[in-house]
């Protein structure tokens, strides 16, 4: 039995990183957290990064006055868990669980996997698409069509916008990405720019990855909430394009686990303990400058959904 517990937990780690390999978003997101989750105050701390500062100077002020020795420095926000998820399994023996879980074949396992990437995919978009205005960026009134239809012609100037709202925060568009449908994609190779690529193999062949377009890096989402879609074709005609920095979501799990619960007598001939695998985990912008949705239009007169 025991030999069995421990077998579990291992198994929730390992679910874990199975859906988080198998998400776009969520994977983009730094997940650095500090000190271990208290089940009971549910708090925790991220560690926010301040800027180095610059000192100029003329070569005589420096060797008659050097600036003062710094420090890099980091402050931690507190921040409290106020999300979960979770799972129960169609199973009473514990050794049937395990030998079920285990397997790599198994079915039950991959349709969880599945399953939750979808579901943090889906949550943390939304929560995304439903940011304050201070937070979008419209591509439907600031490009040069009057229609405001994102298209070949209209690619480079939103490329362009894009990269001028990091640029304003004093900030290098590099560090950023977009998130966009596939429908964003299919424009890229109507308007023959030619891909390139500034990440390592490992980022490059990460799920959803399209490439480098005039200095944006693009990577393609599944996500159907953020679209608005024809409603014969089921094509995207509108969407929320996601401009972010890996610091721009903090996206933490600090608790994963499976655990037992008990199965009532009308459940269950006599009762019994059934299994349950858990996650606690939150999601949270401590940099609002560096998250923004970005609203795009493909067809006239269309919109991203406002209701979710």
């Amino acid at each position: 039995m025991n030999t069995s517990n421990a077998q579990l937990v291992k198994l929730s780690q390992q679910i874990y990183k199975e859906w988080y390999r198998n998400t776009v978003l969520v994977q983009s997101c730094s997940n650095e957290f500090e000190g271990e989750l208290n089940l009971e105050t549910r708090e925790l701390d991220i560690p926010v990064f301040h800027d180095l500062s610059v000192h100029t100077t003329s070569l005589k002020e420096r060797e008659l006055k050097p600036a003062k020795i710094e420090f890099i420095r980091a402050s931690t926000k507190r921040v409290s868990i106020d999300k979960g998820r979770y799972s129960h399994w169609g199973e009473t023996t514990i050794s049937k669980l395990v030998d079920k879980l285990s397997k790599a074949t198994s079915e039950t396992r991959k349709k969880l996997i599945k399953k939750w990437a979808l579901e943090a995919e889906k949550e943390l978009a939304v929560w995304v698409a439903k940011l304050p205005v201070k937070h979008q960026i419209d591509l439907i009134t600031n490009i040069t069509p009057a229609d405001g239809i994102l298209d070949k012609e209209s690619l480079f100037e939103f490329l362009d916008i894009l990269k001028a709202h990091a640029e304003d925060q004093d900030m290098s568009p590099e560090d950023f990405t977009l998130f966009v449908s596939s429908r964003f994609e299919t424009v890229i190779r109507d308007s023959k720019i030619l891909l390139g690529s500034n990440l390592s193999a490992d980022d490059a062949f990460k799920k959803g990855y399209v490439g480098v377009a005039d200095n944006v890096t693009v990577r393609k989402h599944e996500i159907k909430a953020l679209t608005s879609r024809n409603a014969t074709t089921k094509v995207v005609e509108a969407e929320w394009g996601i401009w972010k920095t890996r610091d721009g979501i903090q996206y933490v799990v600090p608790y994963k686990n499976t655990i037992t619960y008990e199965i009532s007598p009308d459940q269950i001939l006599l009762g019994g303990n059934a299994y349950q695998s858990i996650e606690y985990y939150d999601f949270f912008n401590l940099y609002p400058a560096r998250l923004k949705k970005v609203k795009i239009r493909y067809v006239a007169d269309k919109t991203p959904p406002t209701s979710f």
